[in-house]
This record gives C-alpha cells, structure tokens and sequence, in this order.
C-alpha cells in the first residue's frame, strides 16, 4: 500500500513550462527507480560545493524542468537516518532520566531527614510524583545532538565577531571618502581595498550564517524526529490511568504542535549563545565612536531587555492556556472526525460546530494577544536602532555642542543597526524558548507518566509436560479507578478502560450499581480446552478475559498463563488490505492463509470484491460490514498461531450460516488444538463447549458442564429460559446448535474445493481495483493567485481585501520612509544642508524617529489582526465543510491527513505566516525605499540595477521551481506520519497483544526518514537561495562603494556615510526579500490547503431548504415507500441495493433480514441519504426525501446503529450532548429504557455533581464519567446507551440496525417489550440476526444481493415451503407455535 503513496501523474512528468525554459533543451526527465536513487551528498561533497551548497544543482536541474516527485530526492545515508540520532538520544535520556531520578530521591529522603542508605520509604513510593523537569528534556537534547549544536553556535559566534566588526572597517571606508574629498589627488588604492574589505567581510558573514541556519535545521529535524520516536514509543506503554490522563488528542497535538514549536526554536536558540560576544564588540566600537553617550544608548537597550522579559513571562503564561485550548480543539476536531457518521445519523452538525466555534474562538482569542504582544516588542525592537542612536547622539550633542564626523556617526549608526538586529533576535529567540519549554514540560510530563508494570502474580511460561494452559487460584481483580482531571468533568471519578464493568441488566433483582471486580477466582483450563464464557449483560464476561490477558489490575491470587496467549476484543482493522490485516506483519503462509480464510468464512466476500484481499479496506474498516470487520479482526487472531486465544464476543455481527461455519471450521477445526475461551450471548454454542463460565453478577464465576450448571446455578437457569428451546439441550454437534440460518443458496463448499477456488479468485483479481485511499491532493509549480485573495478575503472582512491593502500600504509607506528619511535627516543635519539651527535638525530627527515607532506598531497589529482573523475563519470553514462531506469522502482519506489540517496547517496559519509576512513586507518596502534612495544619490546605479534584477530573478526562478515542490511534498510526508499515530494509537491493543510494537515503531521511524529526506532537502535549498543571493547582491554594494571612493558624484562625506551604511544593510534585505518571498510562499501551502478544505470540499445535498421544508409535524404517519430505488456507494462502484420497490405502513414493524454484505445497511445508507440514489425515489408521507433538507430528513429518524458510538465526557452527555433537556427527563428516558427502577433514580438523582465530587456513581449514572470511545463501557452496555439515547429523540421512525446483536437473550426479550411498548406507534425498520427478535413484527423483508427476495408477513413467508425465510425458520428450528398469531 505505501509504494502507492507516491504514485506519479503522468501530467506531472511532462516538461513544465519556466521562465527560462526556452533555454533548455525539450526533453523528459525519467523519475529514478529505487535502485538508482542517490545518497545525500552533503557529507561527501567537496569543500567548495559544501560552502556554496553546489550539491543541490542534480535536484535543481530536475525541478526546474519538471515536478518533483518523492523519488527525486536524495536517500539519507545511515548517519542521517532517524535510528541512528534515537539511540544517541535514548543513551543521553536513559543516563539523564537515572541522574534525575536519583536527584529526587535524594531530595524526598532530605525533606524526611534521612539519606537514600537509610531511607524508609521505597524508592518505587517516592518515585510516584517524579517528573521529567523541561529542563532536563532540554539538557537531554543539548548532550544528544550537541555535535550540531556546538557546530552551529561556533558558526554564529564567527558570524556575530565578523558582523560585529564590519562598522570599524565602513568608518575606515567613510573617513577614506572624507580625506579623498579634501585631497582629490589621494591614491585610491587603498580606498578600494577598504571596499573589497567590505564585500569579503559581508560574504563571510553571509556563508558563516546560513552554515550556521542549515545546521540548526538539521538539529532541529532530528530532535522533532527523535521525540516523535519517544512519544510513540512511551504510548505503547501507558497505564490505564496515564491513558486517562493522556488521551489520543493529547497525544496527537503534542506530535503535530509541540514538537513543531521545539523544531523551531531550535533553529533560534542557538544564536543566542553567541550574542554576548557581538554585543561587546559593539558596544566598544559605539565607545571609541561617540565616547559616553554610547553608554546612554545601551542603558535604553537594558530597560528594552527588561520589558522584554517581563513581556516573555506574559507570552509564556498565554502560550500556557493556548495549548491547553488547542488540545481541547484537536480532540473535538478528531471526535468529530472519528464519529461524524453518527453525527450525521442523528443531524447534530449545527451544535457540534457551535462547539469547535466557542472552542476555536477562546483559542483564537489568546492567540491574538500573544500576536499583538509579540508584534508591539518586535516593532518597538525594529526601530530600537533609530531610537538608540537618536538619545545617544542627543546626549552627546548635549555633552559636547555639537556632532562628531560623518564616519563616527555613521559607523554608529550601522552599530546601532547591529546591536538593534542583536536586540530584534532576542525577543524573537526568547519568545519560541518559552513556547519550546511549554511544549517541553507537556512532553516531559508525558514521557514520566506511570506505565504498565510486570506483576509478580502474573506468571508467563511455556512448559510442554503442563497439562494446563490457563490456571487462576484464589485471585481478585479491580479496574483501576483514578481522578478525572479533565476540567469539563469537574474532577469526578472515573473507571480506567473497563469494558464490562455495570452489574444493572436490565434486571429487577436487587444487585449492586456498580462493578466490584472480580472475587475469589479459581480456574484450570486444560491445554486444547474449548470454555464458553457467558452471563447477564455487564457481569464481566471481558473482563474475565481481560484478566486472564493480564489486562486488568490482579489485587491478590496467581495467574499463570502456559504458552503464547492472544486476546481478540473489540474489532480493529488497520488502513490497509484485507491481506495485510490478515498476515498482520507476520510472514506469509499461503497454506495456514488459505485455511484461515475458509474458516473465518471469508472466501465469498473476497470473491464479491474487484481486487479480492488486496481491497483496502479505510480508516476504521470504513468500507466493511460489521460482520466483515469482525470476521477478518478473529482471521488475524487465527493467522497469529498462538497456543491460546480469548476470543470476546466474535459472533455478535455475524448472520447465522456464517457463525455456524467458523464453529464447525474454526473454532472446533482449524483451532482445536489450541486453548479457546470464548465469552457470548449466544447460548446456542454452549453445547459445543468442553466447560462453561457462568458469571454470576456479583463478581464471582462458576465453572462446569451445561447440565451441572443447570442443575445447581439458578440464574443460569434463568439465562437459557430466554433462548430457544433446542439451546438448552446439551448437543456436542454443533450443526444443531445454530439459532438461525440467513439466506444463501449453498451451505459453504467444503475446504479442498474452496481453497482451491480462493488461489482462483487470487489469480485473477486486479490488484489496482481495491485502491481505496486516494493519494493527497496536491498542487504543482506557482501557487494560485485565488489562494493570496481568499487569505486577504477572509482575514479582512468588511474592510475588503482592496482596502485592507490600501491602509496597510499607507501605513508601510510612511513607517519605511520615516525609517529611511531619520538617518537621511541625520546625514542632512551632519552636513548643514539647510541654513537652519541646530534645534530644527533635532525636532525634525526626533519627529521621523516617534514616527517610525508609532506607525510600524500600528502596521504590525494591523497585519497580524488579518491573518489571525483569516485563519480562524478558513479554519472554521474548513470544519464545517468536513462536517458535511459525503462519506465516500472520510471513506477514501485517512484521519492523519485530516487532522493534519487542523494541527500543522492551522498552526502555520496561526503563527508562522503571520511571522514571515511581517518580515517580508518590512524588506520590501525597505528595499524599496533604498533603491530609491540610491538612484537619487547615484543615477548610474541605475544601469546596474537591470542586470542584477535579472541574475536576482534568473536565481529565484530556478530556485522556486523545485522549493516550492519539496515543500509541497514535505506537506504530504507529514500527513503519513500523523497517520501512522492516528492508526497506533487507536489500534494499541491489537498492536500490543501480537506483539507487533516494534513493527509500527519502524514504520513510523521510516516515514521519518521519508519526511526528513524532503525536510532536509528544503533546508538546504533556503540556504542555497541565500548565499547566491548574497552573491550577486555584492556586486552591488561593490559598486556602489567603488563609486563613493572615486568621487563620481561629488557626494558629501555625510552622504557616503549614508550610501554605504544602507549599501550594507542592502545585502541582507536583497537576500531577506527573496528568501522570505519563497518562504511566505511556501508556508502558504498550508494556506493552500486548508483553503482546498475551506473551499473545495465535495459537499452532501443541502442541509436545509427553507422554501422547501415539510410541515413541523412531519412525519405523522411515519410511511416509507421505496420506487425502483438504486444506490452504489460511490462513482464507479457496483449497485449495493438495486430495484428495490416496498412500502411500510404507518405504525408497522417491519424485520430486515439478509447475509452479511446482502445490501440490509445499505437501506439505512439510502433512508439517511448518505449516499444520494443512483435511480428511483424514497417517499415518506407523501414527501420525496430528495426533495427536502438533510437536517429536516435526519432529524426526524431515530437509529440504533450496529456499532454504537459513545462520546468521551458523561453519560448525559451522550443522551442529550446539547442540554436540549433537563435531568428529570432523561432520568425518566433511562427508566423507559429499563436501565433504572423509580427507587434508584430517586437515590441517583440526589447526587450533587458540585458537592459530591468524589462520590461513587452507577455505570449508567447520568454524571458517570465515559472514556475515549466508550472504552469503560462493554458493547452490550454501549448498545443499551444508543438505545435510550433514541428514547430521547421521540421520533416517528426507527431504525435498528442489529442493535441488540451484543447483549444476552434476556436483555434483548426486555428491550424488543421496551420497544413493543415505548414505540408502538413508531414505524420500526429492524435488521436481525437473531430471527427471534422478529418474528412478532408485522412483516419481513427478505434481502439477497441487494435485491429483495421475499416480502411479507412472518406466518406467511413461514407457510411458504421452499422459501428463503422459511428455511431459515427450519434450521433455527421455530415452528408455527413461535408466531404471535
């Protein structure tokens, strides 16, 4: 599946079109094979292609004549490979995490007067508070890449020294000019030496620090990568209460926002070490310029450095609440992602929207105060250097009466310009240190959380002369239970991953509210034994199972497990091909392959699908039924091999000929030499079972056969009663033990003739076909003007994007040239150009330099309102374009690339675009205004300025063409690797009981690697950009230094000053405006593509039409009517139902019966619209539903759906999420639903959720807190929560898709009378596995292929003799004494 990832457009391959292409010849670059691909050549490469990153031209050349493709670039040697920095990282943070740990101890055994010798608490104790400091994270970093580190900061202490000097050497320059002034005849040599002295200490300091900027990139990669690899290693191994406390969003915004926070402050921080040293040398320099008042000046500095710090500990305690804010986004953004199916079901879109808006708009809220504060310090640091030097030189005129010399002047002022770019850096350094030691405290929290321990009573061993696999002797078990933490829940007490845990079924027998684990355990499994474990609904049959896997917390007794031991639970299927799921990673076996598959009865769905096991199968098994999910999650089970499989519950969504066949060639076949424990409802496989399990409710198991627990259990007697008559026979033959047969016409072939035909179907599926996820959309070469002007458009809101632009140009127009015309004024003042007394001078310099300060704030906060407000309106455009996309769409894209989106890109969006805007605007103008003022001073530069304008835009062109496509592809690298979080994360327990944790640590660790090849190569390609930019710039300030040494002009030596300081200055803005040009169009790709989301999106039919809405009482009758209705499921795809023509009367109960895959979802799929008819209508009372608005339609459905989704917060909030009722009536709703008796809810609903914080609640307690998912529920309990929750709706029309396919015989009798009672004058669809569940419906529709096969009412089809339902009755054995008559 993954080499798919980089499938190549054929359009993408052609030449493309470049300014320069007419100078090239016409012709294909061939894509390279793996085989031909070349090694990162940076190490190897000779000294002068490393300085000038010449390495690059192979990737350039190939850009430039046509698009990139991940196969272009280069392969990283082992050195650059992600194992090789983890392990230094993992040596440096195991030696760190034992000092530390030591540390604390010390610290705990000090506070009690005592030393670790003669401590008198174990360190296990004094350890349970221990966390990893931020600082000692940082530290950990610093030793494990201190390499770059060191190399960097020696780079930027040269690159500071060099620039630091460059005034002393422009003063030599100036005074040069000054003497060449008064003497004419003056050799001119050394003149020029001093100009080549400048432009050789400019390239220098140019190569020294874009040396220095890759080095820092290539550091930061490796710590986002190495963290990246202890995140996901560390939650593997989580305990429960850590998951708890660290749920899947958490998780997911420290890898997407944290650690890109990390990435960038370790491009930052570095430099940071090496301005002291600059700082000194200017200060001295400003010294032996203008003597005392240098000293004034820096004292301004210090005050600046003071607010800044203040400022730094404001942004930090921001940066704090914005975290903890975009943490809550990210998991209601995901929570939606994840269940927006039933969200849909139940048309929730509008108050689940109103929720991310309030959770956005609190985000955004203190994202703009950080904004508005970080740009204020940034614009007052900006102009710090006019303001510095205009006190400074003030004070010395005050001092001394009078100015110095042009060249002291303006040898200062290029100091002052230094030490204000010095001054510039530490704020912005400052402020992505605190936000790297934020994200850094939050990780190290993280990696310190408590995670599972060995247990010394869990005992794991293979001893072939044991005759037992299983023993369990006098044990106890609890679930953990810890504080919620989560502030929405107000610190109530939860239940840590407990999946059966409530004792309540449904009965009215006096039984505690709460689980109380389990007691008293005393249990030998024989090896090859077959133990059926069965019960009430929530007495813990899983978790028995779940103890037994040595999941839940052992209080006291032994477990010993003899032999490889697998637990299949709750259905997970991997984004990938049946196949993969099947083999898992595991080597593949055609034979054992071939055998799992006929057993796990999956041949037939193979054979039905285009590309047979190479379908992919999407995010969640988004394309299978529940019963595919479950057979191909128990195949993967099987295809493990191991001595001992606990299998929960792997029947429930099965139809009956299937669940017959994996008895007879499953569970008694292909794995009756191994130990099997399997917990069920269903009763009927008793009688196959060695021993049964009965959980007897109050925490406490029997063990025997079916006639001792007959015999001497009375509640066990009271299950069976529930069940067919037959079921309570002790039969050893299972092909009577099946409680229904569904429809098909042959049982399953036998094993030789299927196999044979499962090679068959392998040979001749197109592999092709089962392409389910659709590569990333991507753009190619020059963004589309459209996405600037949907930026501006919606960050400028009434304003307009035209008068947005018009102010803010105003206001960069007058704040450049007050910058520009302070140091022009200055040179004015310096010279006496105007016959006027030095106090007119000074107001005016005075003026321009306030100026400048008042309008660059004013500018700044202007930009950063737009892009902020731009941001969080594409960001909640693009959330509510998800919130109503088909669902082929989430079908067809993994949550990786979503919540990519809506962390990365919105991140870039929020903060990194607002950044490089700024910057890049401020060069600009300042280019600009400098070129001017050059032309102005010295017309002939106006010959050069063509041929460098072409050189700069020769460079640019062809730098631009392979930037912008490596950026592009680093986008879609970084989707992959969210995706393979998402998919570890929600597949752990699978991933965790076969082992397979090193499996997709190394995936993750190889997409790094495919990250960081596109990474690595977009740092060095900014860097290539720069010192060819600085290259060319050179020539410019040559000339420019030439023409002031030689007196072309006649030029004052004030004025020479002024040239020559801007003439530098010119260098770097020439490099800043291109490289920042490339990087605002680069950081735009996020723009691009939350734009593309915002924008683009396929959409559902109209969710409201209000000239079109049915009367507010619609439906009254609840009147279904299908007219030759026809539906595939997407564009291309064959017909799932076809032709299907019935009515239902009002009030009538109609079952729904059918094979898996035989089209009977797929009704619910069409009656909810979420997926539009290919041909025909659906009409209820009267109304064609195509014809209405998707809220008018789902709102008035109710639906309890086969896989019952539960929200994470309380169970209230799963009933009414939205507060659209009060308490009284959904205690009333929890008691129609049979869940409560009047005396419990009186007693429950005397909890104070304010005063009784730590109080004990019932499962079902509506203030009960609910995992991730569901997870402290069983799916039985889930199931019976989806059913009060359709209580709630009150609608005309149900549907029941399978809903009681989890729960025991006597829960589904009690809830098919709540729904006899509660919803009789409800039009009921219901589909059924279990054919008892319908037999008292009105009639029964018969489904086979998407067509309808039979349609009646249940005595009818029963009396017709060779039909399909009465077959089915045949082989359940009902006979006509079952039928309500």
């Amino acid at each position: 599946m993954e080499s798919d990832q980089n499938t190549i457009e054929t359009d993408e391959l052609k030449p493309q079109k470049r300014l320069f292409s007419f100078l090239l010849k016409n012709k294909v670059v061939p894509v390279p094979e793996e085989s031909e691909r070349k090694i990162y050549p940076f190490p190897t490469a000779n000294i002068f292609s490393k300085i000038f990153f010449w390495w690059l031209f192979p990737i350039l050349n190939v850009g430039y004549r046509r698009t990139l493709q991940p196969q272009d670039f280069f392969v990283l040697p082992e050195e650059y490979k992600v194992d090789a920095f983890v392990e230094k990282f993992d040596a440096c943070y195991e030696r760190e995490l034992e000092y530390s740990r030591k540390k604390h101890l010390q610290q705990k055994c000090k506070e009690r007067g005592e030393t670790l010798e003669t401590s008198t608490v174990a360190p296990d104790i004094d350890l349970e508070d221990y966390v990893l400091s931020k600082f000692s994270l940082l530290f950990i970093i610093c030793v494990a890449f201190k390499r770059n580190l060191l190399f960097s900061a020696s780079l930027s202490t040269i690159t500071a020294a060099i620039v630091s000097c460059t005034p002393l050497i422009l003063k030599k320059l100036i005074a040069y000019s000054e003497s060449k002034s008064l003497d004419p005849s003056l050799n001119p040599a050394k003149g020029v030496g001093y100009a080549f002295g400048v432009v050789i200490f400019s390239l220098v300091s140019g190569i020294t620090m874009n040396h220095f900027n890759y080095q820092s990139l290539l550091m930061a990669a490796k710590v986002k990568s190495s963290l990246t690899h202890a995140i996901t290693r560390k939650s593997f191994k989580l305990s429960n209460a850590s998951k708890h406390k660290f749920p899947d969003s958490k998780i997911t915004s420290m890898v997407t926002t944290d650690l890109s926070r990390i990435e960038l402050a370790c491009a930052y921080t570095p430099f940071l070490l090496s301005l002291p040293l600059g700082i000194v040398i200017i200060i001295t320099i400003l010294v032996l310029n203008i003597g005392v008042a240098a000293v004034v000046g820096v004292v301004v500095l210090l005050i600046f450095l003071a607010a800044v710090s203040y400022s730094t500990s404001q942004l930090y305690r921001f940066r704090t609440v914005v975290s903890k804010l975009t943490d809550i986004r990210v998991g209601l953004v995901k929570e939606l992602i994840t269940n927006l199916k039933i969200i849909k079901f139940y048309s929730w879109e509008i108050p689940y929207l109103s929720n991310i808006v309030k959770s956005r708009s609190n985000e955004i809220q203190y994202i703009l105060k950080i904004q508005k504060l970080r740009n204020i310090i940034y614009a007052v640091a900006m102009s710090l250097t006019g303001i510095t030097a205009m006190i400074a030189f003030l004070v010395m005129y005050g001092i001394e009466g009078a100015t110095r010399n042009a060249s002291s002047i303006f040898s200062s002022v290029s100091s002052f310009e230094i030490l204000s770019w010095c001054m510039n850096f530490i704020p912005a350094s400052i402020s992505v240190t605190a936000d790297m030691l934020m994200a850094l405290k939050r990780i190290g929290l993280f990696l310190s959380a408590e995670e599972i321990q060995p247990k010394d009573n869990y005992i794991t061993r293979c001893e072939a002369k044991n005759p037992y696999a299983i023993q369990v002797t006098d044990a106890d078990f609890m679930w953990e239970s810890f504080e919620d933490e989560d502030e929405q829940d107000n610190n109530k007490e939860g239940q840590a991953s407990s999946p059966d845990i409530e004792m309540e079924s449904l009965d009215d027998s006096n039984k505690p509210s709460t689980f109380q684990g389990l007691k008293n355990i005393n249990l030998s499994i024989a090896k090859g034994e077959f133990v059926v474990i069965t019960g009430s609904i929530g007495t813990g049959k899983s978790s028995l199972l779940s103890a037994i896997a040595g999941i839940m917390n052992c209080e006291s007794g032994l477990v010993e497990i003899n032999g490889s031991l697998m637990l299949c639970g709750a259905p997970w299927v991997q984004n990938a091909t049946i196949k993969e799921n099947i083999t898992f990673g595991a080597v593949y076996d055609r034979e054992l392959y071939d055998e799992v598959v006929y057993a796990c009865s999956l041949q037939q769905d193979l054979e039905n699908l285009p590309a047979g096991d190479f379908t992919e199968v999407g995010e969640r098994g988004v394309t299978l039924s529940g019963g595919q999910k479950a057979r191909i999650n128990l195949a993967r089970a099987v295809y493990a091999n191991k001595d001992i499989i606990l299998m929960d519950d792997v029947l429930s969504a099965v139809d009956a000929r299937v669940g017959k066949h994996m008895v007879e060639q499953c569970f008694l076949g292909i794995l009756k030499s191994k130990t099997r424990l399997l917990a069920t409802h269903q009763l009927s496989l008793i009688g196959s079972a060695d021993r049964i399990i009965f959980m007897n409710g109050d925490g406490t198991i029997e063990v025997g056969t079916m006639e001792s627990l007959l015999r001497t259990n009375d509640d066990f007697r009271k299950l069976t009663a529930f069940s067919e008559a037959e079921e309570t026979k002790v039969e050893k033959s299972p092909s009577k033990n099946v409680e229904e047969f569904d429809i098909g016409e042959e049982l399953i072939p036998n094993y030789k003739k299927m196999t044979d035909k499962i090679e068959d179907i392998a040979e001749n599926k197109d592999a092709s076909k089962g392409k389910l996820i659709v590569n990333e959309e991507r753009a190619v070469n020059r963004l589309k003007g459209e996405i600037y002007l949907n930026y501006l458009k919606f960050g400028s809101g009434r304003v307009t994007p035209w008068g947005f632009l018009l102010v803010f140009g105003t206001l960069l127009s007058l704040s450049t040239f007050c910058d520009i015309f302070s140091n022009t004024w200055l040179s004015f003042w310096i010279s006496r150009k105007f016959d006027k007394s030095d106090g007119f001078y000074i107001a005016f310099y005075v003026l321009f330099n306030i100026l400048w300060v008042i309008l660059l704030t004013t500018q700044f906060i202007s930009l950063i309102t737009m892009t902020t407000n731009s941001s969080k309106n594409l960001n909640m455009m693009a959330v509510k374009k998800i919130m109503h996309v088909p669902m082929s769409f989430l079908d067809t894209t993994p949550m990786g690339r979503i919540l990519n989106r809506f962390t990365k890109d919105t991140d870039a969006l929020d903060n990194e675009i607002s950044e490089n805007l700024r910057l890049f605007t401020v060069s600009f103008a300042k280019l600009i205004g400098m070129v001017i003022l050059f032309l102005v001073y010295l017309p002939w530069i106006a010959l050069a300025l063509p041929v460098i304008g072409i050189l700069f835009l020769l460079v640019c062109n062809y730098y631009q063409a392979s930037c912008r496509e490596v950026k592009r592809l680093e986008a879609v690298q970084r989707s992959f690797v969210f995706d393979n979080l998402s998919e570890s994360l929600s597949g752990m327990t699978t991933i965790k009981t076969l082992k397979s944790e090193e499996r997709f640590i190394n995936r993750g660790n190889q997409r790094l690697n495919t990250l960081n090849e596109a990474s690595f190569l977009l740092n060095a390609h900014l860097r290539w950009l720069a010192i060819q930019l600085d290259s060319v710039t050179l020539v410019l300030v040559l000339a420019i230094a030439l023409l002031c040494v030689n007196g072309v002009f006649k030029l004052s030596p004030a004025t020479v000053g002024l040239l020559l300081t801007y003439s530098l200055q010119a260098t770097g803005e020439m490099s800043n405006f291109f490289r920042l040009f490339t990087q605002v169009e680069n950081e735009f790709n996020s723009a691009e593509r939350i734009c593309h989301y915002a924008l683009k999106l396929p959409q559902e039919a109209a969710y409201e039409h209000e000239n079109n809405a049915p009367h507010r009482e619609w439906p009254q009758n609840g009147e279904i009517e299908f007219e030759n209705v026809s539906m595939a499921y997407r564009p291309g795809l064959p017909m799932v139902i076809r032709d299907l023509s019935f009515k239902v009367k009002s009030s009538e109960k109609i079952g729904i019966c059918g094979r898996t895959g035989a089209g009977k979802s797929s009704i619910i799929t069409a009656l909810y619209r979420l997926s539009e008819l290919d041909q025909g209508r659906i009409i209820i009372d009267g109304v064609d539903i195509a014809n209405i608005g998707l809220r008018d339609l789902r709102s008035k459905l109710s639906i309890i759906p086969q896989d019952p989704v539960l929200f994470n917060g309380t169970v209230r909030k799963n009933l009414d999420p939205f507060d659209e009722h009060d308490d009284a009536y959904l205690w009333k709703t929890l008691k129609r639903a049979g869940i409560f008796s009047d005396e419990e809810i009186a007693q429950a609903a005397e909890y104070n959720k304010e005063e009784n914080s730590g109080a004990e609640l019932s499962k079902f307690h509506l203030y009960q807190n609910v995992e991730d998912d569901g997870a402290n529920f069983s799916l039985g309990e889930r199931q019976l929560l989806a059913f009060a929750r359709a209580l709630v709706r009150d609608t005309k029309i149900l549907i029941l898709d399978e809903a009681t396919s989890s729960v025991d015989y006597e829960t589904d009798s009690k809830i098919q009378s709540i729904i006899a009672k509660e919803f009789a004058d409800c039009t009921i669809l219901c589909i059924a596995h279990r054919l008892k569940t319908i037999l008292s419906y009105d009639r029964i529709l018969t489904l086979d292929k998407g067509e309808i096969k039979e349609f009646g009412t249940p005595v009818e089809l029963f009396n017709s003799d060779g039909g399909i339902f009465r077959q089915m009755c045949d082989k359940s054995n009902i006979g006509i004494s079952d039928f309500v008559l």
